[in-house]
């Protein structure tokens, strides 16, 4: 997963621990997780994160809430052959949502990315949009590593299906995040990011992540936009929170 708005794009095409003291004493606050390096983890087959997923959309007066789950599963060198002939690692976004009549929703969306050796995190397309195709090297950074604060950095670029993207990310600072597993300390990176759609329209939000190096991102948050070719507005907000992770920390 990226803290970019990709996510939260996929997420709308799929879906269209406090204690406290006792006899007047102090709660207690929580343990938290120290990060203990900057590089972020070389992901590998079989890594997976579990969170849950909290939202709403809002379109034409109507607006539905969702709740339900989504998983960030990782297998390398497994994506389809891209432009230059190369296979690249494969992250897919499993979403599973409800809807408050009761019915279901579902998607399963990948993002095809590489790492560098101290951990950079390259995405090369989604299957949704197509591979990069401008810039000419074919990849956009998502997660510079090691990660530095403060920083920032755009990437401009095209995807085959011609959507064009501009996108802001900054890493703000160090943050306390609570999850299910636990309160961790976390990089906060926040995404701005326009797409002007090949099939008219556009796509405007703004993400926020939160990003433990030793784990992945570990929350999420999504506000966004959308106009269509005919000035048809769809706004959305989002929430995933990890909540199961089979990667050590």
């Amino acid at each position: 997963m990226k803290p970019t708005t990709w996510i939260g794009a996929m997420i709308i095409l799929g879906l269209l621990a406090g204690c406290g003291g006792s006899g007047g004493g102090v709660a207690a606050s929580p343990s938290v997780r120290l990060i203990v390096s900057n590089t972020l983890r070389t992901f590998i087959s079989g890594d997976r994160i579990q969170y849950s997923l909290s939202g709403s959309i809002s379109s034409g007066g109507v607006t539905a809430a969702i709740s339900g789950t989504t998983s960030y599963a990782i297998t390398t060198n497994a994506s389809p052959v891209d432009p230059t002939g190369a296979t690249r690692s494969v992250a897919v976004l499993a979403i599973a949502g409800t809807l408050p009549n009761g019915a279901t929703v579902t998607s399963n969306v990948s993002e095809y990315f590489s790492q560098s050796s101290t951990g950079t995190k390259n995405t090369y397309g989604a299957s949704a949009a197509g591979w990069i195709t401008v810039p000419a090297s074919g990849f956009v950074p998502t997660l510079i590593s090691p990660i530095t604060t403060p920083n920032s950095w755009i990437n401009t670029y095209t995807q085959q299906n011609g959507d064009i993207t501009s996108d802001q990310i900054s890493v703000v600072g160090k943050v306390n995040v609570t999850t299910a597993m636990g309160v961790f300390e976390a990089f906060k990176y926040q995404s701005n990011s326009t797409v002007t759609l090949a099939a008219g329209g556009t796509r405007v939000s703004t993400t926020v992540t939160y990003v433990v190096p030793a784990i992945g991102p570990i929350k999420t948050t999504i506000n966004e936009t959308s106009t269509d070719a005919f000035g048809a507005v769809t706004t959305s907000q989002f929430t995933l929170t990890a909540s199961t992770t089979n990667i050590p920390f």
